[in-house]
């Protein structure tokens, strides 16, 4: 029967993803490493991003994420993961698609046009935020983008 897996943490980079993983064997915690690079590289058209994965047998879920929190605390061993914005969990998928259905496959393509934005995807709290974030203009205090002093020339007409 195979087992299933669970993502616990996720980055960009193996060398970071490596540490965790031999912490987890340390404590006796069956993790495995699961890169997604190439899949993301040439399935997805995307830049590796959030495609190295630590993964635990889901009925070790709990024991792995009580483990990683505590020596997060202590260690600051997920100061390299990719975690999202809101909740801070390192449970990210890059691009927002499921891996689990061919349907995506045509998101795939629009996303390769630029027609559809590329996000990073929580899994726990389900929120989506883009790989860039739009730099806001500066505003009044009303909410109303500043307008930039533009210094006008004279220009002198030919004679």
């Amino acid at each position: 029967m195979k087992t299933t897996t669970i993502p616990v943490a996720t980055f960009n980079d193996v060398e970071p993803a490596q540490q965790v993983l031999q912490r987890l064997q340390q404590v006796g915690l069956p993790a495995i490493l699961y890169d997604e690079s190439k899949l993301e590289r040439f399935g997805f058209m995307t830049p590796a991003l959030a495609a190295i994965h630590i993964e635990v047998p889901t009925e070790k879920y709990l024991d792995a994420r009580r483990v990683i929190d505590e020596l997060d605390r202590s260690e600051d061993l997920l100061k390299s993961a990719v975690r999202c914005p809101e909740c801070r969990s390192s449970r990210i998928e890059f691009p927002q698609l499921t891996r689990k259905f061919i349907l995506p496959s045509l998101l795939r393509f629009f996303m390769a046009l630029k027609l559809v934005p590329r996000s990073f995807y929580c899994m726990d709290c389900h929120y989506t935020w883009p790989m860039e974030v739009p730099v806001e203009p500066e505003r009044d205090i009303l909410g109303f983008p500043r307008k930039r002093e533009v210094k006008k020339t004279r220009v002198r007409k030919p004679a």
